[in-house]
């Protein structure tokens, strides 16, 4: 397997700007990449200009604003912005920063509104974010007549959405959003085929968090089938004894630890093009849908799209699409770096639309077991992401080693396929990360 996009010396001079480039080492089977990716405040300062604004971002659903006037703010890496949907029926990303003195002019979550009016000035924007009005401007010490007035508020110069998802770019020339998504489109059709419809809805608030650890630990961490039964050994632990009984809905199978690991180490991993990674893992247990609670759910899904395809469809697939946007069991999970050492975590359930109330409310219970405030999951991991930073605030040891799995991951096109624990998905992230951070 030839990496060669991140070839660097294993050995690494310190100084005060690193070079990026320096800080991935993926050539003679060895794949590693140096504390100061996760630790370097001028990293992290480039990181929000060459990857956060130079790719494709997910910003919302467009369930979460389904009429006009419908808004909702949101990040692209440090920038805030707002997505509204203007009178015209399009869908609108831009910054949510006032051009005359920079105030934030929305700062409600959702919404609907005919305009946005800045709250220090009176400026006012459109939905579409051009400027409607600048507050008394013919008044004495105003704004001479031919005052040059910007258009508006600063629009993304690309905006794509794929199956409800909506992408922003800062980047005018990045690639189209289908060829960036690539193989991880299949996560999210089979996410969104477990619908009749095909379609989901995002109802509630999120379940948001912040952890003291570096945006990129949550990004390796939704697709590292590796770390469950270790991270979560509590958890295992009850499941193995009280199975479903405790509102688990079936999400983490296994009567014991011994057949939660068979089932853990099946399928594949992806590392994919563009930094996505994949787990697939489809279900082995397709008859069991068909004549279990949900029978006739699950019948008109095998009609609809064949055996083969529903056992990817019930399967448990899981994505980390590059760079903050996470898929797992019935979720839609984003993160948003605030600095080297602190990210924003948030957790949006969503609804099958089509599917039994029945279903969409056991799959509810089940996020609130393991990944809601109450829950399993999420306190796991975020202790486990402040270890990982606390553990790199020394230098004594330089490099962290990403290699398990490389010698059988295999090349399919610009992709690599792994074994089921293989650590193939994480190297992804860094594949990509390096190409853009060395730009």
């Amino acid at each position: 397997m030839s990496l060669s996009t991140c070839e660097s010396p294993l050995h690494f001079m310190p100084s005060s700007t690193p070079d990026a480039s320096a800080l991935t080492h993926c050539a003679d089977r060895r794949f590693r990449v140096h504390t100061r990716a996760y630790t370097d405040p001028g990293i992290f300062a480039d990181e929000m200009k060459k990857v956060f604004g130079k790719t494709w971002i997910y910003v919302g659903h467009d369930s979460e604003v389904p009429a006009v006037g419908d808004f909702k703010t949101s990040h692209v890496g440090l920038q805030p912005v707002v997505i509204a949907r203007g009178v015209d029926d399009a869908i609108n990303v831009f910054v949510n920063r006032c051009v005359h003195r920079g105030a934030v002019v929305c700062r409600e979550a959702r919404g609907n509104a005919q305009e946005f009016a800045c709250p220090y000035h009176g400026w006012i924007y459109g939905t579409d974010g051009k400027l409607i009005a600048v507050s008394e401007r013919r008044e004495p010490g105003g704004y001479s007549p031919d005052f040059d007035a910007p258009e508006g508020l600063f629009r993304l110069p690309r905006i794509d959405t794929y199956r409800g998802f909506i992408f922003a770019s800062f980047n005018p020339d990045v690639p189209p959003l289908v060829d960036f998504l690539g193989h991880a489109r299949t996560v999210i059709d089979r996410k969104l085929n477990l619908s009749p419809t095909g379609r989901i809805v995002l109802r509630s608030r999120p379940f948001v968090v912040r952890y003291q650890g570096n945006w990129k630990f949550q990004a390796e961490n939704i697709v590292d089938a590796y770390h469950f039964l270790h991270t979560h050994k509590g958890f295992v632990q009850l499941q193995a004894k009280f199975g479903d009984s405790t509102g688990d809905f079936g999400v983490h199978k296994g009567g014991s630890i011994k057949a939660m690991r068979k089932l853990r180490f099946a399928g594949s991993t992806w590392n994919c093009q563009y930094g996505h990674g994949i787990l697939e893992n489809p279900a082995n247990d397709v008859d069991g849908y068909l004549n279990g609670d949900f029978a006739d759910f699950y019948q008109s899904l095998h009609a609809q799209h064949g055996a083969e395809e529903l056992a990817w469809i019930a399967g448990k697939g899981a994505a980390s699409i590059f760079p903050n946007l996470g898929l797992i069991h019935q979720q839609i999970r984003t993160w948003r770096p605030i600095a080297p050492d602190m990210t924003e975590v948030a957790i949006y359930p969503y609804e099958l639309e089509g599917a039994p109330a029945a279903f969409n409310e056991g799959m509810l219970r089940s996020q609130e077991r393991f990944y809601g405030p109450a829950g399993h999951g999420a306190a796991d991991d975020v202790d486990i992401f402040a270890r990982n930073q606390q553990g790199l605030a020394g230098d004594a040891v330089e490099w962290l080693i990403l290699e398990r799995g490389l010698d059988t991951d295999e090349p399919e096109g610009q992709d690599f396929r792994g074994l089921p624990a293989s650590e193939a998905p994480q190297r992804a992230l860094w594949r990509e990360w390096n190409r853009l951070m060395s730009v």
